[in-house]
């Protein structure tokens, strides 16, 4: 009988250990910066670890995108990916922004401008935080079958769709020595360095959940107007493979 007991209490203990495991804490944010970066950029390097301080701030998801704008010049970024660039070209196309450039920050989808100048970069996103990102749908993210991810985003306001986006980044810092181009020998950092980013599907305001095969370590879910609109909703959390 006590054998019996205490092969349950096993059992229970299990199960509850695996229960916390899988389960993943949501941050939902007031503001999203998007930092477009490249390696063959000189002034990238020291943008990068601006990204990186703004990304230790509470309620902030600040994302490090790699573009492939300077490959030309001797070095390919390791990181660039054409998924990025296209980010840029509509952000490019919705803030009327004359061609591309790097180092550049996008903030909410809303406004943008050159991480060289930091207190410009600071008041861009105070304002930014302090305007929020209006009408945010409730977002949570959670482990599910396997390595893969559930993304469920609540009830608004009917709207025309919006994109949502979900986003695999690794927090860092990521480096990479570079030995050719305008960074020659110089070891480069990057923070919440994004690997890949998928549009899942569209949102109207009505509750939906979408479904991905993974998006570790760190996944963020971003709501948004087509097109490199604004930015209407977003989260991230810690996705853990066990």
């Amino acid at each position: 009988m006590i054998g019996r007991l205490l092969a349950a209490a096993v059992f229970l203990l299990a199960g509850a250990f695996t229960t916390s495991a899988r389960a993943q804490t949501t941050v939902r944010v007031d503001a999203v910066v998007e930092l477009f970066t490249s390696q063959g950029c000189n002034q990238c390097p020291r943008a990068n670890r601006l990204l990186g301080t703004f990304a230790r701030e509470e309620r902030v998801l600040a994302l490090t995108l790699p573009v492939p704008i300077w490959d030309y010049l001797g070095w390919r970024d390791t990181f660039a990916e054409r998924d990025f660039a296209d980010r840029q070209y509509a952000y490019s196309r919705t803030l009327h922004v004359r061609g591309r450039f790097t180092p550049q920050l996008v903030y909410s989808g809303a406004a943008q401008g050159s991480a060289s100048n930091w207190d410009e970069a600071r008041a861009m996103l105070d304002q930014a935080r302090a305007a929020g990102l209006p009408s945010a749908p409730a977002i949570s993210i959670a482990r599910a079958r396997g390595a893969s991810v559930r993304v469920s985003v609540g009830s608004g306001a009917r709207r025309p769709a919006a994109d949502v986006w979900i986003i695999a980044f690794d927090p860092g810092p990521i480096s990479t020595y570079v030995t050719r181009g305008a960074n020659f020998n110089r070891r480069i950092s990057h923070y919440n360095l994004v690997t890949s980013i998928e549009r899942a599907g569209a949102w109207t305001g009505e509750a939906a959940t979408y479904e991905r095969a993974r998006c570790t370590p760190s996944c963020a879910v971003i709501v948004q107007e087509p097109n490199g609109g604004r930015i209407i909703g977003a989260a991230y959390a810690a996705i853990r493979d066990y």
